[in-house]
C-alpha cells in the first residue's frame, strides 16, 4: 500500500464569541478550506480520468488510474465536508432521533439530488422552495459536497471508522468507566489491580506498569493495548463468582466481548 501527503489542510483558531466580525470570518475560514479541497479533488478527479504513468513493482511503468476509496475523519469533520448537520448520518437518512437504532433500513444519501435541490433553491421564491423543509428533515444544510462528482466514487460509502477517537479514546474509555464502576460494585477492583499489573510480556504487547485507575490521560496506542489484554484480565479478576454474581459476571464479560470483537472488525 502506497500513502501520499498531497497537502496540509490549514486549520483556523476557534471563534469563541458570535458577533458579526466573527460570523464573517467564520465564513472565510469555511470558504478557504473549500478552496482547498476543491484544488486537491480537482488533481484527482485528473488523474483518475487521464490516468497517470505510475513505476510498478516489475520496474515498469504503468499507467494507473487512482480512485478515493475512502477518507478517515471523525463525525464532525465528516458532516462538515459533506454538507450536512452535525446530528446527521454522512452515510444513509436516519433522522437524528433514530441515531444508534437497527429499527429498519434507511436510504442511502443521494448527494446528486442534493446539489440539484440546491440549485434550483439558490434563490429564495423559486418553484422549489418548499424542499428546504424536508431538506433539513433530513439533516441537509444544501451546501456543496467535496466529493461530488469524483469519478467512480460513492459518497455515502466514504466513510471510514476513525479508530483513533471513536474506538480507542472513545468507546473504549466508556468501556474502562462502566468496568471499573461494575468491579467496584461487586469488590473485585482489587482483583482487577493486581491481574492487570501481572501481565506477562509479550512481542507487540507493552506491559502495564501501573493500575488502570493509576493513569490519569490514556493515549490512543495504550488503549489500542487495551484491548488485547482487557477480556482476559477481567476474565480472571471475576472467577469464582458468589451465586447472585454468576449471571451478572456473564453477561458483563458477553458486553466487553462484543466491544471486543466489533472493534477487530473495524479495524
Amino acid at each position: 500500500m502506497a500513502v501520499l501527503l498531497p497537502t496540509l489542510l490549514p486549520v483556523p483558531p476557534k471563534l469563541s464569541k458570535s458577533t458579526k466580525s466573527d460570523q464573517y470570518q467564520r465564513q472565510v475560514n469555511a470558504d478557504t478550506l473549500q478552496d482547498v479541497f476543491e484544488f486537491i479533488i480537482a488533481l484527482l478527479q485528473h488523474a483518475a480520468l487521464d490516468g497517470v504513468p505510475i513505476d510498478c513493482a516489475d520496474e515498469k511503468v504503468g499507467r494507473c488510474f487512482p480512485i478515493l476509496s475512502a477518507w478517515v475523519a471523525d463525525h464532525m469533520e465528516n458532516v462538515t465536508l459533506h454538507g450536512l448537520k452535525s446530528n446527521a448520518c454522512p452515510t444513509c437518512e436516519v433522522p437524528a432521533g433514530k441515531l444508534g437504532t437497527n429499527i429498519k433500513n434507511y436510504q442511502a444519501r443521494d448527494y446528486v439530488r442534493y446539489k440539484r435541490y440546491g440549485y434550483e433553491n439558490r434563490f429564495p421564491g423559486s418553484k422549489s422552495d418548499g424542499t428546504h423543509v424536508k431538506f433539513r428533515g433530513l439533516g441537509i444544510n444544501l451546501s456543496q459536497n467535496i466529493f461530488h462528482g469524483l469519478h467512480r466514487v460513492s459518497a455515502p460509502d466514504l466513510h471510514t471508522p476513525d479508530m483513533l477517537h471513536t474506538v480507542y479514546l472513545g468507546l473504549f474509555k466508556h468501556m474502562m468507566d462502566w468496568i471499573q464502576a461494575f468491579l467496584k460494585k461487586h469488590g473485585r477492583l482489587q482483583a482487577f489491580d493486581d491481574v492487570w499489573k501481572a501481565l506477562p510480556p509479550y512481542p507487540g504487547f507493552l506491559v502495564p506498569k501501573r493500575a488502570y485507575r493509576e493513569v490519569a490521560q490514556w493515549q490512543g496506542k495504550e488503549m489500542r493495548n487495551l484491548g488485547c489484554c482487557i477480556l482476559g484480565v477481567l476474565a480472571v479478576a471475576l472467577r469464582q463468582p458468589q451465586s447472585s454474581q454468576v449471571i451478572p459476571f456473564k453477561h458483563a464479560l458477553g458486553c466487553i466481548r462484543a466491544l471486543v470483537d466489533f472493534s477487530m472488525m473495524a479495524q
